[in-house]
């Protein structure tokens, strides 16, 4: 019986999936400029006069033992009088004809709403000039996987081309498009065993032996293109979640640049923001006593990082902090800022929980990243600007260095002297100071001059009291660890000359996190 043979060239098929397991592609150049891409939707594959139909069959047929069959069948031709084209139309044929044929001359079922098994084979035309990448669709039982078979054509030389000929010819790296394809469909594979062995079917500890590669050569797998600069891949890959074959597929901008060797050095790390961009105003968060820290750490899911957004409000004698950390997820493709600029071909997407704000993580040219935040609020866009934070000492835009911004308590609540201390991130400084005789609230500003002892770095400030009155000296000494400790102050009230050099021990002075509104 026929659909037993079918069920053989099922297994055939999953045998030849099976075997595609294997090693990465070459390395191919990627050619200069580009064209207008273009592709033919499927709802319209049928008015073209390049390719016609060779087999056309729609209807409920009763099979000979018995059961009744849904067809719908569309198979593809190739108009063109090459030798590649003739090989081409075979090669459908011989895949195909057998399955059709088998059921062509059946009659026709009483009721066509009715059928037990069905086979849909369908096509699909992308092209890029007078070149076509065509894809040809099958699925056997109406719930399992399609399977996909390809084949690159170029009309005007009557050629047949590999799938990194094409890719070449559209200006595109196939090298780049592989490794992001492999990052990616590697990325659903291990959370798919993730989900496997948290139910139990898998072994703990099993989440990297999966397939590493479900093909040998980009040339293994069909694509289509949706004309916006995108290309699909169509990869089958066996589901331990869901214990059955599976299609993903996987969508990529053709622009798609492969990551630097050393992005982890590069990006994992943490970054601090040294401009917001909303509503197209542009400010530094430090100049209003904020800071929004970015820290990027890995996960153990292939292409995906850990991403925790902190924003620090310092409202003295307190920091108001907030944070939420998030899963991002490294895709292909640059990102274009507010201003025009273009991003490298790679960015990390990260939504919320709920799935109604994202982020967007790029890294540009001159090593910083650039983050988007929009939200489901119209104006709640936001870009922000981050550099290292190792580096932010050398940045410029404050003279009180990082790492001593906040509020700090003497640890002796007896002693004399300063009882806290404030430094904020626009430079500006404020203590309160208890001495035998007077008491009051020092303000000032950071003289953006620093001083190295054998004990650490010496920060200098200009401080005022209530009253305007300067104070003759004061400094702080910055430990090797980022603490303070050593103050040395000067300053006269009336007559009388107070003069002071502690070295007590200052606890920074933290508020419990708040929740994060982005």
């Amino acid at each position: 019986m026929k659909h037993l043979a079918l069920c053989g060239a099922l297994a055939a098929l999953l045998a030849a999936l099976l075997a595609g397991c294997g090693a990465r592609a070459a390395a191919s150049a990627r050619p200069a400029g580009s064209r207008e891409l273009k592709s033919t939707p499927p709802d319209a594959m049928h008015v073209t006069a390049a390719i016609t139909e060779q087999y056309t069959l729609e209807k409920v047929v009763q099979a000979e033992n018995g059961g009744k069959v849904r067809l719908n069948i569309h198979l593809p031709r190739l108009e063109s009088d090459s030798a590649d084209a003739a090989r081409i139309n075979a090669e459908i044929t011989r895949s195909y004809e057998y399955d059709v044929l088998d059921y062509a001359d059946s009659p026709a079922a009483a009721d066509p709403a009715v059928w037990d098994f069905s086979i849909e084979m369908n096509w699909e035309a992308s092209w890029y000039d007078d070149c076509v990448s065509l894809v040809v669709s099958s699925s056997y039982g109406g719930t399992g996987a399609p399977f996909y078979d390809g084949w690159c054509f170029d009309f005007a030389s009557g050629n047949q081309l590999t799938v990194t000929q094409m890719l070449q010819r559209m200006g595109a790296d196939p090298v780049a498009l592989e490794e992001a394809l492999y990052r990616d469909v590697k990325r659903r594979d291990e959370l798919d065993r993730q989900a496997a062995i948290e139910r139990g079917l898998l072994p703990t500890g099993s989440l990297k032996e999966g397939n590493t590669a479900w093909w040998t050569s980009l040339d293994e797998l069909p694509f289509s293109l949706d004309g916006k600069g995108n290309i699909s891949f169509v990869v089958s890959r066996f589901s331990a979640a869901q214990e059955e074959y599976v299609d993903d597929k996987v969508t990529l901008p053709l622009d798609a640049q492969p990551l630097p060797p050393d992005w982890e050095w590069q990006v994992l790390a943490e970054w601090m923001a040294v401009t917001a961009v909303t509503q197209g105003e542009s400010y530094a968060p430090a100049d209003r006593n904020e800071s929004c820290t970015l820290r990027l750490e890995q996960t153990e899911i292939t292409g995906t990082v850990t991403v925790s957004f902190i924003r620090e409000t310092y409202v003295s004698p307190q920091i108001q902090s907030a944070a939420e950390t998030r899963t991002g997820e490294l895709n292909a493709g640059a990102v274009t800022g507010w201003d025009g600029k273009k991003s490298q071909g790679w960015n990390l997407t990260c939504l919320s929980e709920d799935g109604r704000s994202r982020w967007t993580i790029s890294r540009m040219e001159d090593g910083s990243l650039r983050m988007q935040s929009i939200g489901l609020k119209k104006g709640s866009e936001v870009w922000y600007v981050f550099q290292r934070t190792e580096a932010w000492d050398d940045i410029g835009f404050t003279a009180i260095p990082r790492r001593l911004w906040g509020t700090y308590r003497a640890g002796d609540e007896s002693a004399k002297g300063i009882r806290w201390m404030t430094f904020l991130p626009d430079g500006s400084c404020c203590m309160s100071v208890e001495w035998d005789g007077w008491s009051g609230i020092l303000t000032g500003t950071a003289e953006g001059t620093q001083g190295r002892t054998e004990d650490g770095t010496e920060l200098h400030f200009t401080l005022t009291d209530q009253n305007g009155k300067p104070c003759e000296f004061w400094a702080i000494l910055l430990n090797d660890d980022g603490s303070p400790s050593g103050c040395s102050l000067k300053y006269r009230a009336g007559e009388v000359l107070f003069d002071r050099d502690t070295r007590p021990i200052y606890w920074k002075n933290d508020s419990p996190d708040l929740t994060l509104v982005p």
